[in-house]
């Protein structure tokens, strides 16, 4: 089985900022398959933050811009209705302020995996990869990708 591997560097806006990020998974595919000779496999897709999130989606500007913070934030708000972050445990150890950060992207996952077959990734037409940024404040990003196969 061949294995390549490539990290790309991404800019991030803060409070579930989004990046579709399909086409770094396209590229990191064909660039492995032409250095190994690969054909089919699985392409997995890491970021090394602690409060960074990949997931797949429809990317279009309800969900991007609004609706996947609005059910994120339900499950682990920021801030409260008079405008004040909320407390978490977590603030306690860094005297920070981003426990719900943590959360949501525990919820969604640093990491996804996709099949590939004939060197293409295998995402439906309305599917898009997508980089979540959880924390409170814009950061920068890396994804490592890795692709292994035969």
């Amino acid at each position: 089985m061949a294995v390549f591997t490539v990290t790309k560097t991404y800019h991030t806006k803060g409070h579930m900022g989004m990046i579709d990020v399909t086409g770094d998974f396209q590229e990191a595919v064909s660039k492995g398959c032409a250095e190994t000779g690969m054909s089919a496999g699985i392409i997995t897709g890491f970021t090394t933050g602690g409060v960074a999130a990949l997931t797949t989606l429809e990317f279009e500007p309800g969900i991007v811009g609004y609706d996947l913070k609005e059910a994120m934030d339900t499950f682990s708000p920021y801030r409260d209705e008079k405008g004040n972050v909320l407390y978490y445990h977590h603030h306690d150890t860094w005297n920070d302020d981003n426990g719900s950060s943590h959360i949501k992207s525990a919820i969604l996952s640093p990491f996804i995996t996709i099949p590939f077959v004939d060197r293409r990734i295998t995402i439906g037409p309305w599917q898009n990869l997508t980089l979540v940024e959880c924390d409170t404040r814009d950061r920068v990003r890396d994804i490592v990708f890795q692709v292994m196969g035969e």
